[in-house]
């Protein structure tokens, strides 16, 4: 624990020194829909009980806490049930969250990653989340679960710990993963992600949004996800992107972003061995990847 906390210490001296302007966050990184904000209403009479956001998106590539899953066109689905408590009890939700490869819908029946075995989606992931507010500091914990049913791999099981500060400058949060189920899981695989975000209201009803993020792995984090070949606390990636959101109507908006994730160490991989999902390991040493995409939200 001493030693989890020197490191934490330490990350975020060089968060605030490497890390710019910053959101799944996958996961998703994708931003969770509008309806997790809905804290940030003036009076309790605003706030509805309960509230339900849908989103989809298209992007050239799939990244995640700044490693790159996938290189090629995805779909990326998104479901999140939120019911606001009483007022000073904050939120729960729970969200239902898949990723679809659209090269691979056609594939060969091969079971693992090439066949048309449930159409492409090689991941469903899951999360029950409470969320609250102390003055203009958001908090969040949750339970996070990964899963690969296509591929037949070991789901992922995580403690969430989350925290941003709310203000009219650059927003700082910070996220806590405690990976505590995995078939090949050394004991502390911690990943911590760190993001600086500014908003602008171009008009009513567009928004442009900058972000920036990083991921910070333990080095128990960094030797199993490498493969052996780090030993040491590393950084992922350094993901710098913005984004545009136009409101269609009350309940309905089209978003669309572009971002750069700048590789900071290729060994920092999805998985040693799952290449035909995992593309990092053709991304060489200090390579960047440009990827975007466009996306429709439902919330009401």
């Amino acid at each position: 624990m001493k030693k989890l906390m020197i490191t934490l210490g330490a990350m975020a001296a060089a968060a605030a020194l490497t890390v710019q302007a910053e959101e799944q966050p996958v996961q998703n990184e994708s931003a969770k829909p509008e309806a997790a904000e809905a804290e940030e209403s003036e009076s309790e009479d605003e706030t509805p009980l309960f509230e339900v956001a849908l989103q989809l998106d298209v992007n050239s590539a799939y990244v995640s806490h700044n490693r790159i899953f996938s290189d090629t066109p995805v779909a990326q689905y998104d479901v999140w049930m939120q019911l606001n408590l009483p007022e000073k009890f904050g939120w729960i939700a729970a969200d239902v969250w898949a990723s679809q490869e659209l090269n691979k819908r056609h594939s060969s029946r091969k079971r693992g990653n090439g066949g048309k075995q449930l159409g492409g989606i090689g991941e469903f992931d899951y999360e029950i989340v409470y969320g609250n507010s102390i003055g203009p500091v958001n908090l969040t914990a949750s339970h996070l679960w990964y899963t690969y049913p296509r591929c037949g791999w070991a789901s992922q099981k995580f403690w969430t710990i989350g925290a941003e500060y709310d203000n009219e400058f650059v927003v700082p949060s910070v996220k806590f993963f405690w990976e505590y189920a995995h078939n090949s899981k050394p004991d502390e695989a911690f990943m911590i992600d760190f993001a600086l975000s500014k908003g602008f209201e171009i008009t009513e009803d567009l928004s442009l949004k900058l972000t920036s993020k990083t991921t910070l792995y333990t080095s128990e984090y960094a030797k199993y996800i490498s493969g052996g070949a780090l030993t040491d606390t590393v950084f992922g990636g350094w993901d710098n992107g913005i984004a545009l959101s136009y409101a269609l109507t009350d309940n309905i908006s089209l978003g669309a972003h572009l971002n750069y994730l700048y590789k900071l160490d290729h060994r920092v991989r999805h998985c040693p061995g799952w290449d035909s999902y995992s593309v990092d390991s053709r991304h060489g040493s200090h390579d960047g990847l440009l990827y975007g995409g466009v996306s429709v939200s439902l919330a009401f």
